[in-house]
């Protein structure tokens, strides 16, 4: 197969994806040709280079749009198999400070976007919901490693939670730092029996630990127990929401704990929609651009020299190329690498691509032809 290949300047159009993966029953043929088609005409298929067969993705022309405005040409015949693929399973295991001073409007705000949240037609999202403190000076991490709630798939588990949210209310102190251990603790634990999921903590709190460990500084320990979560094996990340004015330190357990920076929620504002829309945030960050590459049908397997990453948008079909690692990522313009190079799991979309791609389109991975490599 010989591939050409013309880069121009970074695209200004890029928009948000569903995957399409190796080996499915979208669409298969043969890739050919060399006619000049960079784009299409038809907004829906046309501008595949040399699709033939009866798929869903079948084209005439030898020419893809490159990710710059340029041209890909594959001149030269090869098979091609495309099926729906998904981003990682993403689970969620919520510890909430049900400390006295989130009695009121921060308490009912929070817990109905919590309700919200988990009613929302969600589906690869597994949410677990724990309290702290669990009594008026429970200090030991264990028992926050026990969820009340245990993370379960959405939307079947919603049921459970809006009863486990009816149940509590504001009395208690707030251990921040046992509360936090036994969350990762549990998130690791979980992590270890779902490898191929994306585990986070979400921290929920009105304000710093006021019991157990808390000498000399209150925060210190949260966030070497947030570090140290981020830093093991299995990683696990921990994001922050505060609720109110006591909040201005919590950006240092988000750091921390691989996040960058808490989600502040204003109470002089709408408490429900902020939190709410903070969770949604995180689901995004923490999903990001990964996603499954599905296994092969019964009785072949994936050739990983033989995925091309393509986007689709307005009619315009975009051959994004792959780079080595996220090292080899390029600052600007579009690529993509996979998890292990040894043995891929994941296509991972590079940090300049997965950002701007925030409007709407789709991503297809054709397999069956030669990778091009940026």
């Amino acid at each position: 197969m010989t591939i050409f290949l013309r880069q121009r300047s970074a695209s200004p159009w890029l928009v948000a994806l569903t995957l399409v993966a190796a080996c499915g029953s979208k669409g298969s043929g043969a890739l050919s040709g060399s006619g000049v088609a960079a784009g299409g005409d038809d907004g829906n298929d046309a501008g595949i280079g040399g699709f033939g067969g009866s798929g869903d993705d079948a084209a005439s022309s030898g020419v893809f749009a490159s990710d710059d405005g340029g041209a890909i040409t594959l001149s030269s015949a090869c098979a091609y198999s495309v099926s729906k693929g998904a981003q990682q399973a993403l689970d969620v295991y919520i510890m909430l400070d049900q400390s006295a001073s989130m009695l009121g409007p921060k308490w009912t705000g929070v817990t109905g976007a919590i309700n919200s949240f988990v009613g929302q037609p969600l589906t690869g999202v597994s949410v677990g919901l724990q309290y702290f403190a669990l009594d008026l000076l429970d200090c030991t991490a264990s028992d926050y490693a026990t969820p009340e709630v245990e993370i379960a798939p959405l939307p079947g588990v919603a049921g459970k939670i809006t009863q486990s949210l009816s149940q509590h209310a504001p009395i208690s102190t707030t251990p921040t730092v046992a509360a936090e251990q036994g969350a990762v603790q549990h998130a690791q634990a979980w992590s270890m029996t779902h490898p191929g999921d994306v585990v986070i903590v979400v921290l929920a709190t009105d304000g710093d630990p006021d019991t157990c460990n808390i000498l000399p500084d209150p925060l210190t320990p949260v966030e070497q127990v947030a570090s140290a979560g981020f830093m093991g094996t299995p990683k696990i990340a921990t994001f922050v929401i505060g609720v109110g004015s006591d909040t201005s330190n919590l950006n240092a357990i988000a750091v921390a704990g691989g996040t960058g920076s808490a989600y502040i929620v204003d109470t002089s504002m709408a408490v429900d929609t902020q939190f709410l829309a903070a969770l949604n945030k995180i689901r995004g960050s923490a999903l990001g651009c990964n996603y499954k590459i599905p296994a092969p049908q019964a009785g072949s397997t994936t050739d990983f020299t033989k995925v091309n990453v393509q986007f689709s948008s307005g009619g315009k079909k975009t051959i994004f190329p792959q780079v080595a690692s996220k090292a080899a990522c390029p600052s600007s313009g579009n690529a993509w690498y996979y998890d292990n190079a040894a043995s891929p799991t994941q296509i991972i979309l590079c940090t300049a691509t997965c950002g701007a791609i925030n409007v709407g389109g789709e991503i297809d991975v054709l397999t069956g032809c030669q990778t091009i490599t940026r």
